[in-house]
């Protein structure tokens, strides 16, 4: 069992309800991609007629040590989460910050494959799925590469352990028919790959968003989520998300009032 002492992590405030982040220091390190992914995820928790948020059952893949789940878990009080995380000193994090954050009764971690889940996960269905897969393909780059100097940062970054596919096959069988979501931040190079997957395995994707580091640069990357069995339901393609814009800082600090999505 890996034990991680207190020296190799670096202590972060989320800056939302003093929910903090535990994250080695020489790992894989949260970042906006995540936040965002977290922020968009949260849009699709349940609503009630008053406007308020229902029960929402979340499933991660792939959490590393939880900072997005974290985030989730920060903007809705009235969430579950269940987090996979395949790597030893990562999922040790994560509970560390579960545990940190006081969460223990509604977020839950799991040292295990997303492709081998536990018994306990596919029980059960959920809400919302999702995930910030691994950006590059194995093939891509070498082992000289700055993401590649860890092994938190192999298997973050590369399709080391699971690929696109895998991720969006898994998030099929768990999320709930019809009226779950699957949801997921991927670079935009490869959205015709994941738009594509998401029609083999009947997922119809009803939400684009497009971000853009400026606002004269191209896409980077983008916030896609999906529903099974929608025929009825169309894609909407919401307004472009510039890194460098106060809309961020919104999204960072402000209350999850601005949701987007309803």
């Amino acid at each position: 069992m890996t034990m991680i002492s207190s020296e190799e992590l670096t202590l972060d405030n989320i800056g939302r309800r003093d929910f903090v982040l535990y994250q080695q220091k020489k790992g894989f390190r949260f970042g906006t991609d995540s936040v965002l992914m977290a922020w968009f995820a949260a849009s699709f928790a349940r609503r009630d007629k008053e406007g308020g948020y229902r029960k929402t059952s979340y499933l991660e893949l792939g959490s590393g040590c939880g900072g997005a789940a974290m985030c989730v878990a920060a903007r809705l009080a009235n969430c579950e989460i269940d987090c996979v995380e395949i790597m030893d000193s990562s999922c040790e994090v994560l509970r560390r910050n579960i545990t940190a954050n006081h969460v223990e009764d509604r977020v839950r971690a799991y040292n295990c494959d997303a492709r081998d889940l536990p018994i306990e996960i596919r029980q059960k269905q959920y809400d919302v799925v999702f995930a910030n897969p691994p950006f590059f393909s194995s093939a891509k780059g070498d082992r000289t590469d700055p993401y590649r100097s860890s092994e938190e940062k192999l298997n973050a970054r590369f399709e080391e352990n699971g690929t696109v596919e895998d991720f969006i096959s898994v998030m099929k069988a768990r999320v709930i028919p019809s009226s779950g979501h699957v949801v997921m931040v991927m670079k935009a190079d490869r959205m015709a790959e994941v738009t594509s997957l998401m029609e083999k395995y009947n997922i119809k994707p009803v939400r684009l968003m497009c971000i853009h580091p400026m606002a004269d640069r191209e896409c980077t990357s983008v916030l896609i989520a999906g529903r099974t069995g929608s025929s009825g339901s169309q894609l909407r393609i919401l307004p472009p998300l510039i890194l460098d814009s106060e809309r961020v800082t919104e999204i960072y600090e402000g209350e999850h009032k601005d949701c987007f999505i309803w």
